[in-house]
């Protein structure tokens, strides 16, 4: 891949998949790690954590599942949105204990015979084994004393009645220890629901609580070290500007400053840059901000011609707002220059038109501008791309100040305008003519 070869680096360090290679042990997620180890080791019961999401709640469990699958069974619920009997099912098939019927009760049993063997021990010969259990096919497993973990992730999305069919699991015990350990691993509404009155008795059993909160500053800029490492180091920096940035938009969450790092690297490649650079960052943000933007849709009574209208009307009425009785006696021409917005950026245009039909023909502005010969980029991190139009692809950035030739106008559908100039890399791209300033001599 041309991209990580630029920077030296043996594969992508900023991947969103939850590896537990790329862990990273801060504070929090070593404390809830040692939490999670404690709560098994002691046979504790219910271990609750919650955290928002992208604050690295899976891969945390990962970490845990690779330290405890040599000794322990370990069912992992990925899926929660199941019915009591749904989720038993789903229990007894990742712990590979058969299931041979779907009447409830059946189920239970078998299970409750596999705790009993397969932690304590205890075989059918036992005399102080339950008659209930000594009429029950006992299924045979090795390694009998395991811990026996049940992992519920997305914890928030299991219904009441399921969470309560664990409570009832939960009772499993012997007189001296718990049978069953149960983690649940979910949002903060989780918290919140367990608070309720419907859930008081599991809020009871639960003996263990931690919450995963985001990075600190500090941990941001060691966080991004860390993984770049990880990847085989390789030739890249992250400036100092663009960590605090990356730390101030992504507010600290491993799953949003992995997407934004990424997006940053991605521009400094296109910049021909080895530095990530605060500029790289501010594109970066801009380009994620913009596809959720075109991800949210409006309500179906809200149509184009509805919308185009309201924005209109809420135009003039602020206009009017802000300029008061003195502008209401302005020129129309006067007064269409006063309220039009002037664009801000090129995905943004406005244009502004001038009524010139009262005017002499002495009055009137020259319509035809000569064509420029050079050129300065007036925006930030400005996008060159391979055609006149917003729809195609960015082949790099310019900052604010950079000089190109004139080699080419064109207009776009939306009546953009746009000059063709030539990059460092001596490649051919198009700019918009709203993020820069013309000099015609």
């Amino acid at each position: 891949m041309e991209y990580l070869e630029f920077f030296n680096l043996t594969e992508d360090p900023f991947r969103l998949t939850p590896d537990p290679f790329y862990f990273y042990p801060s504070m929090e997620h070593n404390e809830i790690l040692s939490s999670l180890n404690y709560a098994v080791e002691q046979k504790e019961g219910f271990f609750l954590a919650t955290g928002e999401p992208g604050t690295g709640k899976t891969t945390i469990l990962k970490v845990f599942i690779d330290k405890w699958k040599e000794k322990a069974e370990i069912a992992l619920i990925m899926t929660p949105r199941l019915s009591p009997e749904e989720f038993l099912v789903a229990l007894l098939e990742d712990l590979k204990i058969p299931v041979t019927t779907d009447n409830k009760n059946e189920i239970l049993k078998s299970f409750r015979n596999f705790l009993v063997e397969h932690c304590s021990g205890r075989m059918q010969d036992d005399p102080f084994l339950p008659l209930q259990y000594l009429r029950d096919p006992v299924v045979e497993h090795s390694s009998p004393g395991r811990r026996v973990i049940i992992i519920v992730d997305e914890a928030q999305n299991l219904p009441d009645e399921t969470l309560e069919e664990l409570r009832l699991l939960s009772n499993l015990e012997t007189e001296k220890e718990k049978l069953l350990q149960i983690i649940l691993i979910g949002q903060p509404e989780l918290r919140t629901r367990l608070l309720s009155n419907a859930m008081r008795q599991l809020n009871q059993r639960i003996t263990i609580r931690a919450i995963l909160k985001p990075l600190s500053m500090n941990e941001t800029a060691d966080y991004i070290n860390y993984r770049l490492i990880k990847a085989g180091k390789g030739s890249v920096l992250f400036e100092e500007k663009a960590k605090r940035l990356l730390y101030k938009t992504s507010k600290g969450i491993p799953r949003l400053i992995n997407l934004i790092a990424s997006r940053a690297m991605m521009a400094a490649y296109l910049d021909t840059s080895r530095n990530v650079r605060k500029r790289h960052v501010v594109y970066a943000t801009r380009h994620l901000l913009d596809e959720t933007l075109q991800h949210k849709r409006w309500p179906a009574f809200l149509s184009r011609p509805v919308i185009a209208v309201l924005l209109v009307a809420l135009g003039l009425l602020a206009a009017l707002a802000v300029f008061g009785s003195r502008n209401l006696h302005m020129p129309v021409a006067e007064f269409k220059n006063a309220v039009s917005p002037k664009p801000l950026r090129e995905e943004m245009p406005v244009k502004v038109e001038v009524d010139t039909s009262s005017q002499t023909a002495a009055q009137k502005p020259e319509l035809i501008n000569p064509s420029p010969k050079r050129i300065i980029v007036t925006a930030e991190g400005v996008n060159l791309r391979a055609a006149p139009s917003l729809d195609s692809e960015s082949v790099t950035l310019a900052a604010r100040g950079s000089s190109f030739d004139v080699s080419g106008e064109s207009t776009d559908s939306a009546g953009r305008k746009w000059y063709k100039v030539k990059s460092a890399e001596g490649r051919e791209c198009w700019v918009a003519a709203d993020v820069v300033r013309a000099i015609t001599n």
